[in-house]
């Protein structure tokens, strides 16, 4: 082999040797990249209003994708889970109850204290109680300076002197002058005693009967006197929906403010209804957000039982993940404010900043939860 052939071979041999070399990085850099984690399925109890959400086909891809994370949960009202007795909660295998209500958290803890030694809790979703209404009833309620615009667009509720000087009183919805509607003036919400909505509402509730300063949760001295007029009040309301989704879909469909002039429920849930029905001209016109001032924050905490779990506290906090959770349901951003955009939504008014009070401590929380299960728990 001559000079001139060896040259030519050695330049062949080069050359095949750097497309092969390229074909094999571009081989490497196109192949799929292994997940972050390991595939981990987690069952979990959860509050039903959330369901939607963790439904949703693109939460559950980044779910998967990002952090290997298979979620089958369980409905269950947010009381109803954490007041399972510990063996029940491990023998249903749960890996994480997600509730919607701190105050959940608060007696998860009094109750189960030291059970789980690897429990760890987070709260990357939350959404103010609200009280739905309807033309007729805002009207009367402005009339009587219940309610007070603010920017001309946001509808605040004072909740302190509805109760006090209207509910508690016996008016009537035709002594405010609202002549479309019928019945006592009062608030309806799902049963406080199985759905945190209904449950939220009545610690409202409790704060303003039991003490001066609305702005504080109440002792359990001042919670405990006020325990027979909160019994009342459940008494008053007759049947009620056992959950917070079922029971505001009810509301809108049996006639909004024709069975029910008031209703509290969250602020995601009306977000939701809007963006899954397209209808939101139809339902503004229809329907009034009306916020407690002050009102509570509904928080959706994750109880992780294991450190499975705590993976999905890491997805929740993942941007895209809560991005999705307001722009589809409604659910503000518990991390990042500036996710929490009202513009997004223009055809409702909804309240870019909301003032509430921190919701009960565990022990009257746990006192009001008797009260409303068994009479003999009031006095």
């Amino acid at each position: 082999m001559n000079s001139r052939t060896r040259f030519i071979v050695g330049l062949l041999l080069l050359l095949l040797a750097l497309v092969g070399g390229g074909a094999a990085v571009a081989w490497i850099g196109n192949r799929p990249q292994p997940l972050r984690h390991n595939p981990i399925t987690l069952t979990c109890a959860i509050g039903s209003e959330k369901n939607p959400l963790v439904a949703d086909p693109e939460v559950k891809r980044l779910l998967s994708e990002r952090y290997g994370i298979t979620l089958e949960t369980r409905s269950m009202g947010s009381y109803d889970q954490v007041l399972l007795p510990t063996e029940e909660i491990r023998s249903r295998g749960f890996d994480c109850l997600w509730p919607s209500s701190a105050s959940a958290l608060g007696v998860f803890q009094t109750r189960h204290a030291g059970a789980f030694p690897e429990a760890r809790s987070d709260t990357a979703l939350q959404s103010p109680l609200v009280v739905y209404a309807g033309v007729n009833g805002t009207a009367a309620l402005e009339k009587a300076a219940l309610v007070e615009k603010r920017d001309g667009r946001h509808d605040l509720l004072n909740v302190k002197s509805l109760l006090l000087d209207h509910v508690d009183k016996g008016a009537t919805w035709e002594g405010l002058g609202a002549s479309e509607l019928r019945g006592p003036v009062n608030i309806s919400s799902t049963d406080p005693a199985r759905s945190n909505s209904g449950f939220t509402l009545s610690q409202l509730e409790l704060t303003v009967l039991a003490t001066q300063d609305v702005t504080r949760p109440p002792s359990l001295e001042q919670a405990q006197a006020a325990l027979p007029r909160m019994r009342q009040i459940y008494d008053a309301q007759g049947l009620q929906a056992s959950s917070s989704d079922n029971g505001f879909r009810q509301w809108l469909t049996q006639g909004g403010e024709f069975s029910a002039p008031l209703y509290a429920g969250y602020e995601n849930q009306i977000i939701q209804q809007v963006v899954s029905s397209g209808a939101s001209r139809t339902i503004v016109d229809q329907v009034r957000v009306l916020y407690p001032d002050p009102t509570i924050y509904s928080d959706h905490p994750v109880i992780a039982l294991n450190s499975n779990a705590y993976r999905l506290i890491d997805a929740l906090n993942d941007e895209e993940i809560q991005k999705r959770a307001w722009e589809g349901y409604g659910f503000r951003s518990a991390r990042n404010a500036d996710l929490n955009d009202v513009s997004r939504f223009p055809d409702l008014p909804l309240l870019p900043k909301v003032r509430v009070i921190p919701p009960p401590s565990g022990e009257v929380t746990l006192a009001l939860i008797d009260c409303l299960n068994d009479r003999s728990q009031c006095s």
